[in-house]
């Protein structure tokens, strides 16, 4: 009970911050005399679990919740990713948990990747549970599995590039082959 609490003070102190970084924005463009000035970001982790749990949403799913263990997970796994700036890992290493990768090219962020893995929404056929022909849907099937109740993510910039790699990993699993929900 008292880590799902803690779970969900991490999640409103998360929101928090973002609706604060909002207002702030706002006043410093009224404040600056007319000049335009660059809105504050919303932190990764929100765009990460709002991007999810949009998806969550669409599907009728429950909403997932943010994982600081999950997230330190992926920071080191987008770590080493980040290294050779390959989805492909630098050796194989069973995964503990269920994961989503992502590269973009340039400077990226959570709502990117969570975007583009929600993007093959459009090819999953959830009565047949299978994607379109040459398509491929498993991180969208990942993004919105029913059995999921716990994410954690990072981005990092690649090594000599400004591109981005991030990865999402995701608690418990469950069983790829079967329907997301």
């Amino acid at each position: 009970m008292q880590q799902m609490s803690m779970s969900t003070f991490v999640c409103a102190a998360i929101l928090l911050l973002a609706l604060v970084s909002q207002s702030l924005a706002s006043a410093s463009i009224n404040d600056n005399n007319g000049v335009a000035v660059a809105a504050p970001r919303v932190p990764v982790a929100f765009q990460f679990l709002q991007g999810h749990n949009d998806a969550h949403r669409e599907v009728g799913v429950a909403p997932l919740e943010w994982n600081w263990t999950l997230g330190q997970d992926a920071k080191r796994y987008a770590a080493q990713l980040a290294a050779r700036c390959k989805l492909e890992p630098p050796k194989y290493v069973p995964p503990i948990y269920a994961r989503n990768r992502y590269w973009g090219s340039g400077k990226q962020d959570g709502e990117a990747a969570t975007g583009s893995w929600v993007y093959e929404r459009r090819w999953y056929d959830h009565g047949a549970n299978a994607c379109a022909p040459g398509k491929e849907c498993g991180s969208y099937k990942l993004v919105v599995r029913n059995t999921t109740r716990e994410l954690g993510c990072a981005c990092r910039t690649c090594r000599g590039s400004n591109d981005t790699v991030a990865v999402c990993s995701y608690s418990p699993g469950g069983n790829y082959d079967d329907p997301p929900y």
